[in-house]
């Protein structure tokens, strides 16, 4: 099994991208307070964009995943379609497990009464489960599976950014706030950095699949 060093050097354009991805959030939530930073990142929503990001979001949602892990299968790439189901499990068992250890509040339950206008009728929802965003998990679990199996690595900025955008459409939905997405988007790539050294490691029968699996 390759050392983890090993595994992030091999992917560096991923890696790297979300480590500036991740910073940038982080010196943004440093500095601002989360409700301003939402607010900034918010700026303008029209027709277009709400459509966009309200589809777009799907690309986080389980069904997602699971597609891709059939199209995989079908493809006879076993090995990568179970890490990405065993990635999309943990990554929303952790997810799930934070929303009911830290409740915290949804932007429009927190800024119903600021004015803001932007919140869609039927599709933001209020409550007290910001925290993390389960979208996100997903979408960046999926992404860093889908990195590490690619033989083009500079593949895996795509990848990278179609998870950014998947977290941002929740900002932007309305659902989360930034601290949420991040945690997100760290959930997942831990989780999914998980299954695959544990399944790197594992039974003959994830040794079968390793050896008959090939890039994507």
């Amino acid at each position: 099994m390759e050392k983890l060093s090993v595994t992030l050097s091999r992917n560096r354009p991923y890696f790297t991208g979300y480590l500036i991805l991740l910073l940038s959030g982080l010196v943004l939530l440093l500095c601002t307070s989360k409700e301003q930073s939402f607010l900034m990142l918010n700026p303008y929503h029209g027709l277009l964009l709400d459509w966009f990001f309200i589809i777009y979001t799907n690309v986080g949602d389980g069904l997602f995943s699971v597609a891709i892990f059939l199209v995989l299968l079908y493809l006879r790439k076993p090995l990568a379609a179970w890490e990405i189901i065993f990635t999309f499990l943990l990554s929303g068992l952790v997810a799930q497990v934070l929303k009911n250890f830290f409740p915290m509040p949804r932007p429009k339950t927190l800024l119903e009464h600021s004015g803001y206008p932007y919140f869609l009728e039927g599709i933001t929802h209020v409550g007290h489960a910001s925290f993390p965003s389960g979208h996100s998990a997903s979408a960046f679990g999926l992404a860093t599976i889908l990195t590490l199996y690619s033989r083009d690595k500079r593949r895996g900025l795509l990848y990278l950014a179609a998870a950014a955008a998947v977290a941002y459409s929740r900002v932007y939905l309305g659902q989360h706030f930034l601290q949420d997405v991040l945690a997100g988007s760290c959930i997942g790539t831990i989780c999914a950095l998980s299954v695959y050294f544990l399944i790197q490691g594992q039974s003959s029968w994830f040794a079968k699949m390793k050896a008959a699996d090939q890039s994507l």
